[in-house]
């Protein structure tokens, strides 16, 4: 599966960049993956780390040696290429796919996500996007061969500011929620259930602080979806922790989708309105199905209680000072 979504993406990348050589299709499988790992803590292609550093930058190896010859995806002609007219003659490769690019291998976010890598380095030579990996921690402190750990994909503030200002998008408030929600998910998901009270409060605050930082204006279009989602994970805490990891996943991808659509511009405001409408009755929907199994169980007063701290906590985090909002 994590294989043929390498060659989907690839094929994607032949269709809408006819020109693009090995290089730069090999950096724009990178940039996918950083992306994504920066954002939602693992790759898009790849369960654990098969770069390698070469001199033009991080390499996958699986994708390297795709783009090496012909196979049953696409063709692979090899030309002389100059840079200019004092410079060497390189080998250069041509793609030519032999099928359509097959989206329903990608979510609406990471089909955004591939449209943004390709648009950043489509107008780019080969050596411009190589010299922008060479800025990074995991080509600079490795040496040619070496394979890079996965840790070094976690980019520090001004590695996320340099990419940002070439127009490979992380930065944001869906990194910081999807890196610390998808983490609380999982632990709470195997964690014995019914949670402590002390641990549900605790999940609480850190849902409260992110409601104070969500960045309106700049996704206030997906504010009513996101707080739809808060409520449903707040009541799954209490009743059934082992769907916060779907929950969350579902909320991360749609954050990101809707982020990636603004920092695009790709779509009018009433397709990605409509959009949020039907994620956030999606959402509003299991917390009535989650609200109603609460609600059969026998101590009701306590559900009711419980239902109303909830509800309390969310609205004093919604009154305070929005600081940390762009």
């Amino acid at each position: 599966m994590k294989k043929m979504r390498k060659i989907q993406a690839m094929l994607y990348a032949m269709e809408h960049n006819p020109g693009i050589g090995k290089t730069v299709l090999m950096k724009y499988i990178f940039f996918i993956d950083l992306i994504h790992y920066n954002q939602r803590g693992s790759l898009l292609f790849d369960d654990t780390s098969k770069y390698i550093r070469l001199p033009n930058g991080p390499v996958d190896s699986e994708a390297y040696t795709l783009a090496g010859e012909s196979n049953q995806y696409f063709n692979v002609e090899m030309r002389p290429l100059k840079y200019s007219s004092r410079s060497k003659i390189y080998p250069a490769c041509n793609f030519r796919p032999k099928q359509n690019c097959d989206l329903s291998y990608f979510s609406p976010y990471e089909q955004k996500l591939m449209k943004m890598v390709l648009m950043a380095l489509k107008s780019r030579q080969a050596r411009n996007v190589s010299n922008l990996t060479h800025e990074l921690r995991l080509w600079k402190e490795f040496s040619d061969g070496d394979a890079i750990p996965l840790d070094y994909f976690c980019l520090n503030d001004d590695e996320v500011a340099l990419l940002d200002r070439n127009g490979l998008y992380i930065n944001g408030f869906q990194r910081t929620f999807c890196r610390t929600i998808l983490v609380i998910s999982e632990e709470n998901a195997e964690a014995i259930h019914p949670l402590k009270p002390e641990r549900i409060a605790a999940v609480e605050q850190v849902l409260d602080d992110l409601i104070r930082d969500y960045p309106r204006p700049f996704l206030d279009v997906f504010y009513d979806a996101y707080l739809a989602w808060d409520d449903t994970f707040r009541n799954a805490l209490r009743t059934d922790p082992g769907r916060a990891p779907n929950l969350t996943a579902k909320c991360c991808d749609a954050i990101c989708y809707v982020s990636a659509l603004k920092y695009l511009c790709d779509e009018t405001e009433k397709t990605i309105s409509d959009y949020c409408a039907a994620i956030e009755d999606e959402f509003n929907s299991v917390a009535d199905g989650l609200i109603l199994k609460n609600s059969s169980k026998k101590d009701t007063r306590n559900n009711y209680l419980l239902e109303q701290t909830m509800r309390l906590s969310r609205s004093m985090a919604m009154e305070m000072p929005p600081t940390g909002r762009k």
